[in-house]
C-alpha cells in the first residue's frame, strides 16, 4: 500500500514488539504510548513479535535491562556479576550476541510470516528493540526510536555500573550493528542523539530528536490553568515519583524534606512507589505507595496529588530521560531535578524547572526550593512554561504527528530509489 496525499496518509506499520503492545507497563509504558498515538495518526499497526508466539505474552520484567541480566546471569549476584565478566569476557559477549541473534531470527521469522500471508507494510518501526534488529534483514524502511545508548544506560544507571568492560563492549556492538539499519534513528532527547553520533558513529543526516509525552495527564486539560499557586513557608507540598527508590534516591528526598522544615518550612514530601525505611518512620513523609495508572482509582490519586504538588523532585542518580516531571508540567507544575541523563532536557533549567548537579547536596536542594518560595513572581514563570512546552513539544499527541510525518518521508524516499 503506497503513500496517500491525505493530510494523514493511512499507512500500514510494521511495529517490532518485545511485549504486548497492549500492555502499559512494559518499558515504562513507551511501547503502549507509542503505538497509542501512532493508531492516533490513523496509522495501522501490525505487531511484529519478537518473541514465540505460544497463545500467551510472554513473561514482562520491569526493564528491558533486567530482562538481559536475567538472560546473561540469571543466578548470580550484582556484586559478582563485574568479576565475572572480567574472568570470563568471552562468556559474556557471547551471550550478549546470542540473545541478540535470538531475538532478531524470531522477529525475522515473524516478519516473513506476515509477509507470506499477504501483509502489505509500508515501514517498520521499533522502540528501543535494537537486539531484535541485530541481524534483521528487509528492504522497507526502518525506523528505530531509543531513549538512551548503551553508553548512556553505562553512565546513569548503576545496574550497568556493575558490569565489566567486556558486556558494555558487546552491548555497544549490538547497538552499533542494529542502527546502521535504520533509514531513520529517532531519540527522545539530544543527550541520547548527541550520544548516537559520537558513540555509535551514526550519520547525523539519519538522527533527530522527538520528546515523548507522559503516562498520566489532567483528565479534561482546561481545568489546567497557569500560574499554579505558588509554595509558601506554611505549605510546601512536594512530590516524588519513584518505581526504583534507590537510583532515583528517595531517601535523599527525604532528607531535603526535613531540612526544609528545620529551616522553617513546613513541607512534606509525598513519595510514591516502595516504601523505604526512612520513608515509613519521617513525619516529613505522606507514603503513598505504588500507583498503577492504568488503574482508575490509582490514577486518580495520581492526577490529585500532580494538581496539589507545588513541586516534583527527581535527584536521580541515572535517568535515560524522566517521565514523571512532564507528568508534573501538564499540570502546570515546575520541577527540580538532577543533571543525570535526560533530565536537563525534559526540564529547561530556570525556565521549566531548575536543574542541579547531581553531585549536589541536600542543603543546595533545600536553598533551591526555598528560592522559589521566596520569589513567587519566578515560580509563576516556571509554572507557565512548564504548561506551554507540556502542550507544545512534550506529550504523544505532538510525538504522534511528529513520527507519522517522518515515516511518511522514508516511505517516498524508499520509493524513489
Amino acid at each position: 500500500m503506497g503513500v496517500k496525499n491525505a493530510r494523514r496518509p493511512a499507512l500500514r506499520v510494521g511495529m517490532i514488539a518485545m511485549s504486548d503492545l497492549d500492555f502499559p507497563k512494559y518499558l515504562s509504558g513507551m511501547p503502549y504510548q507509542m503505538a497509542k498515538a501512532l493508531r492516533q495518526q490513523e496509522i495501522e499497526i501490525i505487531p511484529i513479535p519478537a518473541y514465540e508466539q505460544t497463545g500467551k505474552p510472554p513473561s514482562i520484567p520491569s526493564t528491558v535491562r533486567n530482562r538481559l541480566w536475567r538472560i546473561l546471569h540469571p543466578r548470580t549476584p550484582v556484586q559478582f556479576q563485574k568479576s565475572l565478566d572480567n574472568l570470563l569476557p568471552g562468556r559474556t559477549r557471547s551471550a550478549v550476541l546470542s540473545h541478540a541473534l535470538l531475538l532478531s531470527q524470531t522477529t525475522q521469522k515473524n516478519l516473513d510470516q506476515l509477509l507470506e500471508h499477504g501483509e502489505q507494510l509500508d515501514a517498520i518501526f521499533g522502540c528501543c528493540t535494537s537486539t531484535a534488529m541485530y541481524n534483521l534483514k528487509t528492504d522497507l524502511p526502518l525506523i528505530y526510536f531509543s531513549d538512551a545508548t548503551p553508553i548512556l544506560l553505562r553512565t546513569n544507571y548503576p545496574t550497568y555500573t556493575s558490569r565489566g568492560p567486556s558486556f558494555h563492549a558487546a552491548l555497544t556492538e549490538v547497538e552499533k550493528t542494529s542502527v546502521a539499519k535504520a533509514t531513520q534513528a529517532i531519540f527522545a532527547s539530544t543527550i541520547a542523539q548527541q550520544s548516537a553520533i559520537a558513540d555509535l558513529g551514526m550519520d547525523p543526516v539519519k538522527t533527530t530528536v522527538v520528546a515523548m509525552g507522559a503516562n498520566v495527564y489532567p483528565n479534561d486539560p482546561a481545568t489546567v490553568v497557569a500560574p499554579a499557586e505558588p509554595p509558601t513557608r506554611e505549605k510546601c507540598e512536594l512530590l516524588i515519583v519513584a518505581a526504583d527508590p534507590i537510583r532515583k534516591r528517595v531517601d535523599f528526598a527525604i532528607q531535603i524534606t526535613e531540612l526544609l522544615r528545620q529551616r522553617g518550612t513546613n513541607a512534606v514530601l509525598h513519595v510514591v512507589g516502595p516504601r523505604t525505611r526512612l520513608s515509613n518512620r519521617s513525619d516529613a513523609v505522606e507514603a503513598v505507595g505504588p500507583l498503577r495508572p492504568s488503574d482508575p482509582e490509582d490514577r486518580t490519586r495520581q492526577q490529585h496529588l500532580l494538581r496539589n504538588c507545588h513541586l516534583q523532585l527527581l535527584p536521580s542518580l541515572g535517568e535515560a530521560y524522566g517521565i514523571a516531571p512532564i507528568e508534573s508540567a501538564h499540570f502546570a507544575r515546575p520541577s527540580i531535578v538532577s543533571s543525570a541523563g535526560g533530565l536537563p532536557f525534559v526540564v529547561l533549567d530556570r525556565q521549566t524547572g531548575i536543574v542541579l548537579d547531581v553531585k549536589n547536596d541536600a542543603l543546595t536542594w533545600a536553598m533551591a526550593i526555598e528560592s522559589l518560595i521566596d520569589d513567587p513572581d519566578r515560580y509563576c514563570m516556571m509554572s507557565r512554561r512548564a504548561l506551554r512546552r507540556a502542550r507544545s513539544e512534550l506529550n504523544w499527541s505532538v510525538w504522534g504527528e511528529k513520527i507519522s510525518s517522518l515515516m511518511v518521508e522514508q516511505i517516498r524516499a524508499s520509493q524513489t530509489k
